[in-house]
């Protein structure tokens, strides 16, 4: 998959992560979480218990009350970022799409990199794997194949209390809630970057046509203003699934449409909270 690498780093100067600190508890890290921890930063008073360390007791308090309570500091976390990227054949029609899955994974990686962390990628084509190595390297070798996709993960190496974003067309034959009930479990939150063609989103009526499914094959298929309206409700149910599913789970879902460009994208990141502005 290619990117235009000279545009992400544009981005990535301005940009963020959207991270939430709230529902990660995984020690020492690089923010200030919201529970107690060993940072320098106050978090809140309680009560001295008999075995507390008594460096921190809070003399203040004690010279004006003649309380013994400890101050206690908020955490410091690490957030983990991982990022499971549709690399199935229908994430490569149009190209557009497959060019814009890739920028948003790259750009995502690099914002994890400018904020210290390592960020954890699955490329799901017709092997699907998680990158052990260079990112860079592995996406851009990487090229859609196979009908698996988003289906095709099995959840190895998902760790608990991630922040986890699925980035696909998120047209999967078991729908939104299946795909979110694997691969959601245990998340901090999850969301979906739904890269979607224009086609796919708002389709013509053609007439009489001869279609090929790049996951399964080719029929000679009759497009009419019927056809059309069916595909819409059915289109509508299945996104009214992923909504439904990924609700109270962080972002939601953050849906593109590949032609508008990476410009576009991130404005829409931006919306849902997935970026933010430094």
């Amino acid at each position: 998959m290619d990117w235009p690498a000279a545009a992400v780093a544009t981005a990535a100067a301005r940009l963020r992560l959207g991270l939430d600190p709230r529902r990660r508890r995984q020690g020492a890290g690089t923010r200030l979480g919201q529970g107690p921890g060993a940072s320098l930063e106050f978090h809140d008073h309680r009560a001295y218990a008999p075995g507390d360390d008594l460096r921190q007791l809070d003399w203040k308090v004690y010279a004006r009350s003649g309380s013994l309570v400890l101050r206690r500091h908020r955490v410091e976390v690490a957030p983990r970022l991982e990022i499971l990227l549709d690399g199935s054949a229908s994430m490569a029609q149009p190209p557009a799409k497959a060019a814009l899955a890739a920028a948003l994974t790259a750009l995502l990686c690099t914002l994890a990199e400018s904020d210290g962390l390592r960020p954890h990628l699955w490329l799901l084509g017709d092997q699907p794997h998680q990158v052990g190595g260079n990112w860079r390297i592995a996406l851009g070798k990487q090229v859609p194949a196979g009908a698996g996709g988003l289906e095709a993960a099995t959840g190895a190496g998902l760790m608990p209390g991630a922040e986890r974003v699925l980035i696909s067309d998120g047209l999967c034959v078991s729908g939104g809630p299946a795909v979110v009930r694997r691969l959601g479990a245990g998340a901090g939150r999850i969301c979906l970057i739904q890269v979607m063609s224009r086609s796919e989103l708002d389709p013509a009526a053609l007439g009489a046509v001869h279609l090929m499914d790049v996951e399964g094959g080719a029929s000679d298929q009759l497009v009419d203003p019927p056809a059309v309206a069916a595909y819409r409700q059915r289109l509508a149910r299945h996104q009214a699934g992923w909504h439904q599913a990924l609700a109270g789970r962080g972002a939601g879902v953050a849906g593109i449409a590949a032609e508008d460009g990476l410009d576009a994208a991130i404005r829409r990141l931006l919306a849902n909270g997935i970026v933010a502005m430094r």
